[in-house]
This record gives structure tokens, C-alpha cells and sequence, in this order.
């Protein structure tokens, strides 16, 4: 593999072929490629022309060290592939993408390319010296997988962002090289916009609120660590929403640990047993023990042997277990039931909407930045045939009128919104984040998914209407400038078919 070129050749998308901005970039590409000699701008257009050629989104997965990666990874799976542990598989970028069959090909620095059987079941083996490949001759690792859940887009593990780690280099040739991104954080605070400003800077300003979606992911450790964890998390989620505007379109609360027992296939009727019989004992009782990890495995007063008490917390955590042992109290029986409980309990299915609503829905206009993005910095700076790079130009600037490729543009004004260049009232900002990051058009409206296009047209001209009236009357050049881009952008939905 040369390196900086991902691997390809994953399954068939469900749902069909690449979408219409797609198609034309990959035909204004192909037309360039057929007359440029060889060099540096022709290798990187078949680069995106090998991109484009792809079924789906790449989607990553970041966040600083110890964030939690993995084991979000793992319930969107639905099956243990991500090393969740601190082992030397949390220091590699891995791919995991739909495939014919179970298999890792180990891509390795010096272009070398290894294939060797997954672990049992699917993903990344153990022991990393079954590759084939010592640890320091590894770039990156494809885990090919036999899971539907990856038909719509491939997952993108990265090393943890930590300036410390020595690895941010090769975190950030991952996240270049994805459409969107999950941003992973276990307790937001100042750390985590240091963070995002830093990536959004490496990455040339594409990481924005339309391509970021924050991930909350250990609401059961907020606070005390007891009770009901969501109203406390929600209420997080809500004011680092606010606070990080411009650099996330949202962030969404789970428990990790929970969703990847719910999602995956780790749990078993065995535990519906244990479960069973930890329901013997007294809310009271549980309550007591579960105040600490310590003090669950030390409780052998219960009803639990020590290496049940043990499988139970690492498979489900000191929340899971508390709301296993009340969902069997309020009638739930049998494996299928209890995981279903657990399942909504964890927040996993807001996460997939989520994903599916702002980056699935839109792949089509995401993938055409990315690559479009990369044309224009391969073309910024090359030479040669200038009718070639004319017609290239032509082709991309030609491209960018669609409504929903204007809409990517809107990316430098949510960079400048996260950054505080932009300042707008909140409510401005609220409507200037959703036409920037919405899957639709009347998502970009901020109207309920199946309105009507008269309905549709009435808003636009109606936001189009108010956002050139702040155009017209703000002091400040880069609010009008960004005012006029939203107000064209309205102009645009309105006129849209």
C-alpha cells in the first residue's frame, strides 16, 4: 500500500451506487487523469479517484487516549473487533469495513501487504505477533468483516490524540483521510475544545460542526458514579453542545461499556443466570455493594460466587448491573428481552439515528468535499498542463453550486463560530449550525423530515429574507460575508426542485 493511499475493495453499499455530486467528481477527475502525465497530481487524483470508487462513508473514530474508542466501536459492530484494553493494538490505525469474510491484512511501511485469519468470530487478533509483521513495521491494519452493520459506511479507529503519545501524526493522517468524524470524550471540559481546535487547525479547518459528532460515552461515571445517570448527562450534553457550536453538530450520552455488552454478542443466557440469581438479594444490598468496583467483587456475602460477581462488572459495568437487576424486578425474562432493555438503556440507537441523519443521509455531499478538498490542494500547488488544470478548476468550481456543496462551504463559518471570529446571537447561531449540517433540505430549514416543498420554499424565502437583513446591517466583515453565504444558500433551497 503506498502510504497515505487507505486500503479499498470494501463489500457492495447497501442501497446502490455513489450519489450524483459523486459522479461528477469522479468524472471531472477521470477526465483529468486521462491526459496528465505521471507525478505527483496524477497520483493523488487517482488517490480520490480510488476514494470515490469506494460504497461508503469513512467515518472515524478519535478522541484523546483512554476516551473510550474502542468499546463505542465495538457496540456499533456489534461484536468484540476493537482491543478495548491499553494494549499495542490501541496505537494503530485500523479500518473495519464489510468484506466477504473475516480477515486482517496487515499493511506495513515498507508497502508490504499481509494477510492473516481474524480472531475467532471476527477482528483484531489478540496478539498482535500472530500478524506477521513486528509492531514497528505495521502503518495500518484493514479488518475485514462479515457484518451487515458496516454495509453503510467503514469505521476508521485511531490512536488517541495525546501530544504525550507521540502519535498525533498518525491519528491525523487517519482522521485526513475520513468523512466525518466521532469525537469521543468521557468528561468534556476545556481539554476537549483544546482538543477539537487543534484538529480543526491540522486539519485545514474541514473539522466542523458538519462533519463532528460528539460522543458522551461514560454518562455511568458523571458524577457519583450511582442512580439514574441521564438527567445529569443530558443536561452535560446540552451545555457542551452550546459551548462547542461550530466544532460538533451535537453530542449524544451513552454508556459505553453497556452498549457494547447490548449491541454485541458477548452476553450470555449464562449471565440472564447470573442476573437471576443477583436478583435474590435486596435492592438495598445491591445498592450497597455496587458503591464501588472494590466493593462488588469483595461482597461475597451475596448471592454471587467471586468469578460471577467479576464477569458480571467487566461485562456490564456497576450501572448495567443495577439496571439488569431492576428491568428482571419489573418482569423482564429470558436473554432476548433483557438485552433489548439494556440496549435502549445504553443509548446506542440515538447515537446510530444520529450518525445515520447527519452523515449517512448526507454521504453523497460529504464525500464529494472530502475529495474535492483534495484536488484542490493537489491542484493548488502542481504544475504543468494549464488547459488541464483549467479544466480541472472548471469543472470543481462548477460543482460547488449545487445547494448541498454550498452548504459545505458553510464550514469555514462554523470554524469561525467555534473559534468566537463569528459572534451571532444564539438563535442565529442555532440556524446557521442546521442549514450548515443538515442531511435534507428541510433538515437545513430546521423543518420535520416529509415537509412538503411548498412548505420547504415558504421557510427559505422566508430565512432568506432575515439573513439578508443581517447581512445588510451587521458591523463586522466576516458576519456579513457569512451572512451572505447563508442567505444564498436559503436562495438556493428555495429555488431547489
Amino acid at each position: 500500500m503506498v502510504a497515505g493511499h487507505p486500503p479499498t475493495g470494501a463489500a457492495p453499499e447497501a442501497g446502490g451506487v455513489p450519489g450524483p455530486l459523486c459522479r461528477r467528481v469522479r468524472a471531472i477527475a477521470g477526465a483529468a487523469a486521462a491526459e496528465l502525465p505521471p507525478g505527483p497530481l496524477l497520483s493523488e487524483i487517482h488517490s480520490v479517484l480510488d476514494r470515490l470508487a469506494e460504497p461508503g462513508l469513512r467515518i472515524a473514530v478519535g478522541g484523546r487516549m483512554k476516551a473510550g474508542k474502542s468499546t463505542l466501536i465495538n457496540a456499533l459492530v456489534g461484536q468484540e473487533v476493537a482491543a478495548t484494553a491499553a494494549t499495542e493494538c490501541t496505537l494503530l490505525v485500523a479500518w473495519f469495513r464489510a468484506g466477504p469474510q473475516n480477515r486482517v491484512v496487515v499493511h506495513s511501511t515498507d508497502g508490504r501487504r499481509v494477510e492473516t485469519g481474524a480472531r475467532p468470530g471476527g477482528g483484531i487478533p489478540y496478539e498482535l505477533s500472530g500478524l506477521g509483521v513486528p509492531l514497528e513495521e505495521i502503518q495500518e491494519l484493514e479488518v475485514e468483516l462479515a457484518n451487515r452493520r458496516l454495509a453503510e459506511y467503514t469505521i476508521v479507529d485511531t490512536p488517541g490524540v495525546d501530544s504525550l503519545s507521540g502519535l498525533d501524526d498518525v491519528a491525523m493522517a487517519a482522521l485526513a483521510r475520513a468523512d466525518a468524524l466521532l469525537y469521543v470524550m468521557p468528561h468534556p471540559g476545556q481539554g476537549e475544545q483544546e482538543a477539537l481546535e487543534a484538529l480543526r487547525r491540522k486539519a485545514s479547518g474541514s473539522i466542523t460542526a458538519a462533519t463532528v459528532l460528539g460522543v458522551l460515552s461514560r454518562i455511568d461515571e458523571l458524577g457519583s458514579g450511582t442512580g439514574d445517570p441521564w438527567p445529569h448527562a443530558r443536561r452535560i450534553a446540552g451545555r457542551y453542545s452550546r459551548s462547542l457550536t461550530g466544532l460538533v453538530g451535537t453530542i449524544v450520552p451513552v454508556v459505553g461499556l453497556l452498549a457494547q455488552a447490548a449491541a454485541g454478542d458477548g452476553y450470555t443466557d449464562d449471565d440472564t443466570a447470573r442476573i437471576a440469581r443477583l436478583a435474590a438479594t435486596t435492592e438495598a444490598d445491591l445498592t450497597e455493594a455496587l458503591y464501588s468496583g472494590d466493593a462488588f467483587l469483595a461482597w461475597d456475602a451475596g448471592p454471587l460466587p467471586a468469578g460471577d460477581r467479576r464477569r458480571l462488572l467487566g461485562l456490564l459495568g456497576r450501572h448495567g448491573i443495577a439496571e439488569a437487576f431492576a428491568a428482571w424486578h419489573s418482569g423482564t425474562r429470558g436473554s432476548a428481552a433483557m438485552l433489548s432493555h439494556l440496549r435502549a438503556a445504553s443509548g446506542i440507537d440515538e447515537l446510530e439515528s444520529e450518525i445515520r441523519g447527519r452523515f449517512v443521509a448526507s454521504a453523497d455531499r460529504l464525500r464529494a468535499a472530502r475529495a474535492i478538498h483534495s484536488l484542490d490542494q493537489a491542484a493548488g500547488g502542481a504544475g504543468g498542463d494549464d488547459r488541464v488544470l483549467v479544466a480541472l478548476r472548471a469543472g470543481l468550481a462548477e460543482v460547488r453550486t449545487h445547494p448541498l456543496m454550498r452548504q459545505a462551504e458553510l464550514g469555514t463559518a462554523l470554524a469561525d463560530l467555534a473559534s468566537g471570529t463569528l459572534t451571532l446571537p444564539e438563535p442565529d447561531g442555532r440556524e446557521l449550525v442546521a442549514l450548515a449540517t443538515g442531511g435534507s433540505p428541510a433538515a437545513c430549514l430546521g423543518l420535520p423530515a416529509g415537509t412538503d416543498r411548498p412548505t420547504q420554499a415558504r421557510e427559505a424565502d422566508r430565512l432568506a429574507a432575515r439573513w439578508r437583513v443581517i447581512e445588510n446591517t451587521a458591523r463586522q466583515r466576516v458576519t456579513r460575508r457569512h451572512a451572505r453565504a447563508a442567505r444564498e444558500l436559503y436562495e438556493a433551497l428555495y429555488f431547489l426542485d
